[in-house]
């Protein structure tokens, strides 16, 4: 008792050529797998978490460059602080050796402590050019003197 015209309508789609490929020969659809749901859910799981995670690692990371800028601040600090120490120490002993250099306290200390006197005439030496050679100092024999008690001889040489 099925009507005609659901007859008519299986003719038509048999008389057809099968073309279709998602047609089977008896004209039922063909059979297809049909994805897992548990694998959708983890996809959309996997898109809808993926954008926040990806957010917090990039904050990490931003947090993590900022610790190392202030570390490295705070030793740059530190390095600036022993400088400046150091500066002014070199400053400091600087000052000490030019007043340990002035001439007035090199006298005093070589006239009270080492017991130095001035000199009652200073003697200017001649200046030498170091660019001509001095001539050759001629020298005459002189006399032997007698031996001394311990045998050896003395020569003198005059240059005149």
């Amino acid at each position: 008792m099925v009507p005609e015209s659901s007859g008519a309508a299986r003719r038509v789609a048999t008389s057809r050529p099968d073309n279709d490929p998602g047609r089977s020969s008896s004209g039922r659809p063909a059979l297809q797998v049909v994805p897992s749901r548990r694998r959708d859910r983890a996809r959309s799981r996997l898109v809808k978490y993926l954008p926040v995670v990806m957010v917090v690692v990039a904050l990490l990371i931003v947090v993590g460059g900022q610790a190392m800028l202030a570390n490295g601040q705070v030793r740059m600090s530190r390095l600036d602080q022993q400088l400046q120490i150091a500066q002014s120490e070199h400053r400091q002993q600087e000052l000490n050796v030019t007043k340990l250099e002035t001439p007035s306290r090199i006298v005093g200390s070589a006239t009270a402590q080492l017991h130095m006197v001035h000199p009652s005439h200073v003697t200017q030496l001649p200046s030498v050019s170091l660019q001509k050679p001095l001539p050759a100092p001629s020298v005459t024999p002189g006399a032997t003197t007698a031996t001394t008690a311990t045998g050896a001889s003395t020569t003198s040489i005059v240059a005149k």
